[in-house]
Formats: structure tokens, sequence, C-alpha cells
């Protein structure tokens, strides 16, 4: 009889317990995505994009202050980081630098520069920030030359506690 009750209780609770929310989320430019170009100086491509391995999974990635990285089975990207990364890059650098920067590889031959991109880190902390290191490269496609080097890190507090 005890056994009865306890199985009684342990299938109300599991039956009490909430499922998570599978949250999914897009990484989308706020900058105009509507232009018109007559001429452009040079035609510049974004080349390879390339993210850590760490992050390179569907679930958004949060640092503990003892260095620990975990990736969230219940808040994710809703397509590869790496796909949205090449968009959202070069939407914001294209609105950035007022001459379109091309996110894809359709028209390459025609390409002067080349933007080659590589994240180091992008995640969360458990102390309220994001942090984001990235390198670039530009290349002279005609003269198969380094133009410029370029590296970046920042962090930065959130808003709000989470991830919405």
């Amino acid at each position: 009889m005890k056994f009865l009750v306890l199985l009684a209780i342990v299938v109300v609770a599991g039956c009490t317990s909430s499922v998570p929310t599978l949250n999914q989320y897009l990484l989308r430019s706020e900058a105009s995505s509507q232009f018109a170009v007559e001429k452009q100086s040079a035609v510049v491509g974004l080349g390879s994009v390339v993210v850590a391995s760490y992050i390179d999974g569907l679930g958004l990635v949060q640092e503990s202050r003892s260095g620990e990285v975990r990736a969230a089975r219940d808040h994710q990207w809703a397509e590869p980081l790496r796909d949205s990364l090449r968009v959202f890059m070069a939407q914001e650098v294209s609105a950035e630098a007022g001459q379109v920067i091309r996110a894809y590889n359709i028209g390459e031959n025609d390409w002067q520069r080349r933007i080659d991109l590589r994240i180091d880190q992008l995640h969360g902390t458990t102390s309220g920030e994001a942090k984001l290191v990235a390198y670039w490269q530009v290349f002279d496609t005609d003269e198969r030359t380094v133009i410029s080097e370029n590296g970046f890190s920042e962090t930065q507090p959130l808003s709000a506690d989470g991830y919405d």
C-alpha cells in the first residue's frame, strides 16, 4: 500500500512539473536592407566567416565567473550562427561604409576587395554582460595582398537579465 501511495505521489509530481519551452532567436541587423547602387568604387564581398567551435552549435552560450561555458538547451539560434553572422555583418558594414558589401560568393570574380571574418568569442556571462572578440582581414583580390588586419574585443552590460 505504501508503494502505491509513493507511486501516486511521484506520478502527480511528474505531471505537475512544467516542460521547458524552446525559445529560438534570429540574429538580424537593424540597418536598412534597402539600397540602390549606381556606381561603387570597389566591389567588396564577405569571404570566409569562421566561428569558434564552442559557439558553432544552436544553443546560446553563457560563461560563468569561473570560465566554464555552457550552451543553453532551451534558448537556441533559429539558424546556424555562421550563416546569420554572414548576413548580419554584411548589412552592418554596408550601412556603416555607405556601400554594398556582398554577403555571398555570387559574382566573386568581380570583387576587388574581400573581407574574411573570424569570431573567437560571442557569449553572455553570468554577471550580465555580452562579450565579443572578432578579427578580420581585408584583401585586395587583384593584387592578392592583405590590405589590413584588425581585431575587436568588447564586453558590454546587458540591458536586462535573461535571454530576452
